[in-house]
């Protein structure tokens, strides 16, 4: 008798066992009842993406930069001529999360969202955010004093 007769039948059954297609972070049935799979999101990130600031505005509310005498929601005369009108920003804060959109302020267009924080699986928890998405980019924002850590996570439509 052969001993390793069935061996490679063996290693294929393992192959297609383990796709690797999984995380520990993104379970396969949600009806499982962990507490990770009935967490609802904070904030429908995807739902931004694409965007212009005015209906940012309307799913966020108001913008904290619109309390602040200095800066504002929108720029004045003076800083838009300094600015161009580029890279202003608005800050929302939602079911906890802090919500940061950069925007250009003449053509309304949102160039990206940031979720601050510093834990990345929280982050694409609670902007109900995917990694494999195709309408959409999430990169890590790097903590400038500490390289190995993260301060947000960046969310850019794809083109």
């Amino acid at each position: 008798m052969r001993p390793f007769r069935y061996l490679p039948f063996a290693v294929l059954l393992g192959m297609a066992a383990c796709t690797g297609s999984q995380t520990i972070s993104e379970p396969n049935d949600p009806s499982t009842g962990s507490v990770e799979a009935g967490r609802k999101a904070a904030v429908d990130v995807p739902a931004l993406v694409g965007r212009n600031i005015d209906q940012v505005r309307r799913a966020l509310g108001t913008p904290q930069e619109a309390r602040d005498q200095k800066v504002g929601a929108e720029p004045t005369a003076e800083q838009m001529k300094s600015t161009k009108g580029e890279d202003w920003i608005n800050t929302f804060e939602r079911n906890g999360t802090t919500i940061v959109a950069t925007f250009h302020a003449r053509t309304r267009k949102v160039r990206d969202l940031v979720l601050v924080g510093t834990d990345e699986d929280e982050i694409l928890r609670n902007g109900n955010l995917s990694l494999t998405a195709t309408d959409y980019i999430v990169l890590p924002v790097v903590n400038p004093q500490n390289n190995r850590a993260i301060v947000g996570m960046r969310v850019v439509a794809r083109k």
